[in-house]
């Protein structure tokens, strides 16, 4: 049964041309995730953070109130303290409102400076991992990688594709040996996200022929392609929302236009564009927020000149229509909360919380080199829908 389901999803799959969609427009453990040595089959950011490609330049911190941060007394954050950000050699969290602001570790290299689904583990430059308030830690191996994701839902994994390879890599927090989890051999990584579940997760490859979407088993097995370009459409940033029914994807079409599609993980005969750019400028990051109808990206064509956008119920919005300098999309505070960075190429970074629903806007704290959302991902979970489910997916 379960050969003869996945044959006729496959069948339907194969019609999709991203290029002319036929409609326009981060212990114990949790589902999907036992032990490494489990037999059953193989998740930001993401495009992790909002930080510049350039490293900013030297910036003293300060905070709304325009006080200097203090002298780092390391401690465990308050759940509400979901805001964070490197400053002067150490990582820092703070709450939303202004309020909380703590010390968490000296950190040299933040790397992608990502937090894992429960916001208790980051990972930093050279896949090193560092925890918090409770959270596991891992020694970094100095590798790099070309794509990278936290396993879901709770982080006991990380799946990366190493630089200059052809493969997928898997380790694991609690020190277990690394796995192979390649789902296409000979093919070029260029995104990974994981699904909200932990059972599957999707990547974008370059094979002869183009780029384009699959998905798969955590465990790398039963690949099936989501999305596909025979007119020289690139594909980019990636995620699942948070009914795990839906994945938005960036496209940059032939004619260099970008898109954001959502398609359903059940009938790709569909994928609706919920965003068009103009000539140029590509989707650099995307955000799915905690509600299903809700995300958050990044259009530009570098750093330079940036754009953080959101899309609720009520449409399209810049994150913060007024600001002249370059902005990006960092992650979700809440239902309706943005976290915003602005400062362009090599410059310090201002954090913002901004309300999308109402428009209010927050200062929080200002050069800042890097920063990231701790918000933890919504429980349940969502499960991998019953039509995926039969191409073989297991648990790791």
């Amino acid at each position: 049964m379960q050969r003869s389901a996945a044959a006729m999803l496959v069948a339907v799959l194969v019609g999709l041309s991203a290029c002319t969609p036929s409609t326009s427009p981060s212990s114990s453990t949790g589902p999907g995730e036992p032990s490494a040595s489990a037999s059953s089959p193989s998740e930001p950011a993401s495009s992790p953070t909002a930080s510049p490609s350039q490293s900013p330049a030297p910036s003293v911190a300060t905070l709304a109130s325009g006080a200097a941060l203090p002298a780092c007394v390391p401690a465990a954050p308050k759940a509400s303290a979901t805001v964070t950000f490197v400053a002067s050699g150490h990582a820092w969290a703070l709450d939303p409102s202004g309020a909380n602001l703590t010390c968490l570790f000296a950190v040299t290299d933040p790397g992608p400076f990502d937090w894992g689904p429960l916001g208790d583990r980051v990972l930093l430059g050279g896949l090193e991992v560092k925890g918090v308030a409770g959270g596991p830690s891992l020694a970094g191996s100095g590798k790099t990688f070309a794509a990278i994701t936290w396993s879901r839902p709770t982080g006991k994994s990380i799946v990366y594709a190493p630089t200059a390879d052809t493969s997928l890599e898997k380790i694991f927090l609690d020190g277990a040996p690394s796995q192979h989890v390649t789902p296409l051999k000979s093919s070029k990584y260029l995104s990974v996200t994981y699904h909200p579940s932990g059972e599957a997760y999707a990547f974008v490859v370059e094979r002869e022929g183009g780029q384009s979407i699959w998905i798969s088993t955590n465990r790398g097995k039963t690949p099936v392609q989501l999305v596909f370009s025979t007119e020289g459409t690139k594909f980019g940033a990636m995620g699942f929302e948070a009914d795990g029914k839906h994945l938005l994807y960036a496209a940059q079409h032939a004619d260099n236009h970008a898109e954001l599609h959502r398609i359903a993980v059940t009938d790709t005969t569909k994928a609706p564009v919920l965003y068009e750019g103009p000539v140029g400028p590509a989707i650099l990051d995307i955000r799915p927020g905690l509600d299903t109808g809700t995300f958050a990206w990044t259009t530009g064509t570098s750093c330079t000149d940036s754009i953080a956008m959101a899309h609720t119920s009520a449409g399209n919005v810049r994150a913060l229509p007024d600001e002249v300098r370059p902005t990006r999309a960092v992650g979700w505070l809440g239902e309706t909360q943005l976290l915003v960075a602005t400062g362009g190429c090599g410059e310090a970074l201002d954090l913002t919380a901004v309300d999308i629903a109402v428009g209010s806007v927050a200062p929080l704290v200002s050069g800042v080199s890097v920063a990231a959302v701790r918000t933890p991902v919504p429980t349940p979970p969502a499960p991998l829908p019953g039509a995926v489910v039969t191409l073989g997916s297991g648990f790791s």
